[in-house]
This record gives structure tokens, C-alpha cells and sequence, in this order.
């Protein structure tokens, strides 16, 4: 990657019209001829120039022999946000190791993760290579995708009261595949993030911290899904409203979020402190089930602090800062 810095000198046409010349070497680099279209994006008093189509595909090499199976989520889902549209991964060892699955086959591990990469799929696999890639040519709105996951992360915490209210532990099994659905489209938003040629550095860092954030949150749902599989009796009826308060939480923080007010955020202030409240009383009253409840606060003080990021997307919308 590199910056350029230069001037070009605007040409009067006839009827007002303004023309200038591209940057040879540019125009070379990306397949540009005297045929092709360009894309132009106006941001305030910047123009952002672009080639139509697919250009300069971003691919990726890498030897993964020394992965281990939190290496290759991380690696992936990486190179995803990022906006690599190839992946290819060389091993020479057809098992990888890891702490919390022991030994596993590399194919299925590459599998595992891939799934979780909305639009991915293995394009070619040999003895000693598995190649992934974009095939996805749908194009969906950012707006409609972070709202999914904000009504997502509340069906998760229903599903966990429905499930802690009748002991049922096939609902509880099933945590780790919505905490993944969750992951995936985290993993998309910031990739169309990274894409973006209109969304602002300010919304861009604000919007990678929000969605972060509701990762995290994400993760402490699913800490409690396994926390409460060993729980072989109902719990009791103040986690039960433990649990739904969270869930008012949850759905009064995407109420900000789509539609922001300035007064909602006492709403939420009160919402988390009733949440403290209860999960205090909870562990006072219920210590055996704190290994339930504690993840849940937890969640809601990590989401709390997802409400000045959000003030700030609003600050930049409304040309405040």
C-alpha cells in the first residue's frame, strides 16, 4: 500500500465543465484504459475515484502448521474483517493441538471457522492446502445487518430464560451455534466497515468499538449457556428476572442505537442499575447459581459502555465535533 502525494491542474470545458487528468501509474495499476468507468463517491469537499468492478483482488499465503485451533479464529475472521477475499492456508501436519479440543483434524478446523464467515466457502482442497474465498455476490445493507444482530442477542437471552425456567438443557446445547450466528455477522459488519468508502474515520472507530463490544457481550451469553448446563434443578425465580432484565437491556440498547435520544440514556442508566440490583440480591440470596448470573452482569456493564461510542456517531452525524 502506498500515498501519494500530487496536484492536477482543473481544465475549463465548454458550459462550466471541469476535467482533470488521472495519475498515470494509477490508472495503470488498477486496468484503467480509455473505455473504462470509474466510480465517484462526493464526501463534503473530498471526491474518492474508484475503478468499476473487481480490481486488485486482496489474497493471502500463510503456512498454518504452528496454528492452534483459537490461532485459526483469529487469523481468519482477521483476514474477513479485513476485506481479504482469498485465503490460502499451506500445513504439512494433518492435526492440529489445542488445550480445549485436544487433537483435531486441520480440515476441520479450517471448516469449523469458515462457517462462521458469511458468503465464505472452501473453493479447492488438497492433501496439504485448503483454499477459501469470497463467493457471496449478494449485497445487503450495513443498518439491516448490525440491527439482526442486536435482535439476535435478545433471542439469545430469551431462549436462555425459557430454557433456565423449564431445566431444559437441549436449549441450553444449542448456545454455542447462536453465539456463532452472532459472531459471523459481527465479522461481516466490520468487514463492510473496512469496505466503505462513505462511512467517516470517526464512525468507522466508533462503529468498530460498538461492534466489538456486542462481540464481548456475545461471549458472556455464551459463558452462561455453559455455566448452566451442569445446573440440574430449576433455578430460582430472582435469576429468572435476572435474566429478563438483561433482556430489557438488551432491547432498550438497540432502541438507541437505531433511533438515538439523548433520553434514553437515563433510561438505560436506570435499566443497568436495576440489573446491579438484582444480581446482587441474587448472589446473596442464591450464591450456588452466581456462576450463572455473574456473566449476565457482566454483559450488561460491557454493553453499558457502548453508549458514548454511540453519542459520538451521532456528534459526527450532526457535524457537532
Amino acid at each position: 500500500m502506498y500515498v501519494i502525494l500530487m496536484k492536477r491542474k482543473i481544465i475549463k470545458q465548454g458550459n462550466g465543465t471541469l476535467t482533470m487528468t488521472l495519475p498515470r501509474q494509477w490508472a495503470r495499476e488498477v486496468g484503467l484504459s480509455g473505455e473504462s468507468e470509474i466510480e465517484i463517491v462526493v464526501d463534503e469537499n473530498h471526491l474518492i475515484v474508484s475503478p468499476v468492478g473487481e480490481i486488485n483482488k486482496k489474497e493471502i499465503t500463510i503456512n498454518v502448521d504452528n496454528f492452534q485451533r483459537l490461532a485459526f479464529a483469529k487469523f481468519l475472521i482477521a483476514c474477513y474483517e479485513q476485506g481479504v477475499d482469498t485465503m490460502d492456508l499451506r500445513f504439512s501436519k494433518k492435526t492440529s493441538k489445542s488445550w480445549s479440543h485436544g487433537h483435531e483434524d486441520v480440515a476441520d478446523v479450517i471448516q469449523f471457522f469458515t462457517n462462521r464467515l458469511v458468503g465464505f466457502e472452501v473453493l479447492s482442497q488438497t492433501k496439504n492446502s485448503i483454499k477459501i474465498g469470497n463467493i457471496s455476490e449478494k449485497h445487503v445493507k450495513f443498518e439491516n445487518i448490525v440491527s439482526r444482530i442486536f435482535f439476535l442477542l435478545e433471542e439469545y437471552v430469551d431462549h436462555l430464560a425459557d430454557a433456565l425456567s423449564t431445566n431444559d438443557h437441549a436449549i441450553l446445547k444449542d448456545g454455542e451455534n447462536r453465539h456463532d450466528n452472532i459472531a459471523k455477522l459481527v465479522a461481516l459488519s466490520l468487514r463492510m466497515i473496512h469496505e466503505s468508502k462513505t462511512i467517516s474515520n470517526v464512525n468507522a472507530l466508533n462503529m468498530h468499538t460498538v461492534l466489538h463490544t456486542v462481540d464481548k457481550v456475545a461471549d458472556f451469553f455464551r459463558y452462561t449457556y455453559r455455566y448452566a448446563m451442569p445446573h440440574k434443578r430449576k433455578v430460582s425465580k430472582t435469576t429468572i428476572r435476572l435474566v429478563k432484565k438483561v433482556r430489557d437491556f438488551i432491547e432498550q440498547y438497540r432502541h438507541f442505537f437505531n433511533k438515538f435520544s439523548y433520553d434514553e440514556i437515563g433510561t438505560l442508566d436506570s435499566l443497568r442499575g436495576e440489573v446491579k440490583g438484582l444480581f446482587l440480591l441474587q448472589m446473596k440470596k442464591h450464591p450456588s447459581e452466581g456462576t450463572i448470573t455473574y456473566s449476565l452482569n457482566a454483559a450488561v456493564e460491557t454493553l453499558h459502555g457502548a453508549i458514548k461510542p454511540r453519542i459520538s456517531i451521532e456528534l459526527d452525524k450532526n457535524k457537532f465535533v
